[in-house]
């Protein structure tokens, strides 16, 4: 049977909180730094969903402009090592598809299937593993028994979820988890 890993773009193999903390700032300079988002929805006192979405895209869009957390190709490397179909999955609009496969090509990630919708939960139903930092994504991998981590922020700690400071620690939480699988 094949290992499907579904892993996340924002927050797991990148550093898009301090990017988003930029864009919001300059509509809205009362907005707090990523180590004060406390919850998943700490943007709406600053800015309008409208804003905030927009800017989201924005950036999504001109992906290939950022770099990549450091130990985010050998994480990748690691899975592909163990076997597993990677599936990259993110909550993005399809149009800035090339954006986001430039910037895979150009980090040289690693990854089977890009899939980019406004519900990667559709692929639960047939995967192993999910790394991610939404609380909601985790919440519901842990609900249909699948193995759910990802790096450890303000928005999703004391949801109990086993969560890292790195994905070289969840590199080593997955390789201890597969004897589970």
């Amino acid at each position: 049977m094949r290992k499907i890993a579904v892993v996340d773009i924002d927050n797991t193999l990148w550093d898009f909180a301090s990017v988003l903390f930029e864009e919001i700032s300059r509509l809205n300079p009362l907005m707090p730094p990523p180590d004060r988002w406390i919850c998943w929805d700490f943007w709406k006192e600053y800015v309008t969903p409208k804003d905030f979405f927009n800017l989201i895209n924005k950036i999504h869009f001109r992906q290939d402009a950022f770099g990549v957390f450091p130990d985010a190709r050998d994480f990748l490397q690691e899975l592909k090592a163990c076997n597993f179909h990677i599936i990259i999955a993110s909550h993005r609009e399809e149009e800035s598809k090339q954006a986001t496969l430039n910037w895979l090509l150009k980090h040289s990630l690693p990854f089977d299937e890009l899939h980019l919708s406004l519900d990667k939960t559709v692929l639960f139903s047939c995967c192993n593993i999910v790394i991610d930092d939404s609380p909601h994504i985790l919440e519901r991998a842990h609900k249909m028994n699948i193995i759910a981590t990802g790096i450890e922020f303000p928005w999703n700690r004391d949801n109990g979820f086993k969560l890292f400071n790195s994905l070289t620690e969840i590199k080593e939480f997955v390789k201890f988890s597969l004897s589970r699988l």
